[in-house]
């Protein structure tokens, strides 16, 4: 990998000298090699290409090893050290993963989108293995929500919703990250959550000198993807983008869940939602969770066993699987 960083770095530099230097550097270093004098920085400037470098290291373990997500493994460890892993091709039933769908509501002047340098997070939602939940913050919030049922189709039934009412959002935050520590979901799923609901509560959590890479093992990966340590992010809009079948402008969460799950959500101008916090928040909460139990139902429906099931032959993790694109990992996997 070190040495694939340094090739390309200089197949680039050498790229762009080439038109200009390639007439002197072809008779200067062809006179140096035949007095055995071509030393290793006039070589570097000769190599103007690099191949098959584009298989990441990780895959490439996965196809030396055979190791595929999806299956059931046995492995032996010396402490901290995989020593040997053996699948067990007779083990089928599938994992019973603990999955987490949440959506945030924030604060935001008028005309204008929710920026975190200084809006607040007013409301989390979230469903937990099909518990639903939802905090508040009561410093924007007007007054205490209470508990309350939300199913907007008998298939898609949460139940009752469990309110936390926290005093400001630093509470807020703290109930959100402590909540996901006593679960330990194995699969966060949101919609758009790599460019919003992640960035956002990252940005507010770093305001009270919290990271949320060290309360719950979340980070921004090298090419700007939320990515977990202990837990996979699986975000729907990249399904939705690539396989709904959707036309361009109905890959809003609303227009998908019409479509994808039969029934017309809550809706609410975004306009209207802090002047609700203030004077209805009981009815801004119904609209709050409603995103997050379509979010959760929109994965479980259609995503989850699709990518797993890609999984088995594509040697990567779900969360790539999901981001890159099928096409893409099967071209690379062809290429290995």
């Amino acid at each position: 990998m070190e040495v694939k960083a340094q090739m390309i770095e200089q197949v680039e530099k050498n790229k762009k000298q080439r038109e200009t230097q390639e007439a002197y550097e072809g008779w200067h270093a062809a006179g140096a090699m035949n007095s055995g004098k071509m030393d290793s920085q006039q070589i570097g400037g000769k190599i103007l290409e690099i191949r098959e470098f584009d298989v990441q290291y990780h895959i490439r373990t996965m196809i030396d090893l055979e190791i595929r997500c999806s299956f059931w493994y046995k492995c032996d460890m010396e402490g901290p050290i995989l020593k040997k892993i053996e699948r067990l091709p007779d083990k089928l039933d599938r994992a019973n993963l603990s999955i987490f769908a949440f959506d945030i509501e924030t604060t935001k002047s008028p005309l204008k989108f929710p920026d975190s340098k200084f809006d607040q997070i007013m409301m989390i939602s979230y469903i937990v293995d099909g518990k639903g939940y939802l905090i508040t913050n009561r410093t924007v919030v007007g007054d205490d929500v209470q508990d309350f049922e939300y199913s907007p189709k008998p298939e898609y039934d949460v139940g009752l919703f469990t309110v936390f009412n926290e005093p400001d959002e630093k509470a807020l935050l703290d109930r959100f990250f402590t909540h996901i520590r006593e679960t330990r979901p194995f699969i966060f799923t949101t919609f758009n959550g790599d460019f919003f609901d992640w960035p956002f509560i990252q940005d507010r959590a770093e305001h009270y000198h919290m990271k949320i890479q060290d309360e719950i093992g979340i980070y921004n990966s090298s090419n700007g993807e939320i990515l977990g340590r202990f837990a996979a992010h699986l975000d729907c809009l990249y399904w939705v983008k690539r396989d709904a079948y959707l036309p361009q402008g109905s890959h809003g969460l609303k227009a998908v869940t019409k479509a994808k799950l039969g029934y017309d959500p809550v809706e609410l101008d975004p306009e209207q939602m802090l002047p609700y916090a203030r004077e209805k928040p009981q009815e801004l909460a119904e609209y709050s969770v409603s995103d997050s139990v379509a979010t959760y139902f929109l994965y479980k429906k259609m995503i989850h066993n699709f990518i797993f099931a890609l999984c088995t032959i594509i040697p990567t993790f779900p969360d790539e699987v999901l981001r890159r694109g099928s096409g893409t990992l099967c071209e690379n996997l062809l290429m290995a």
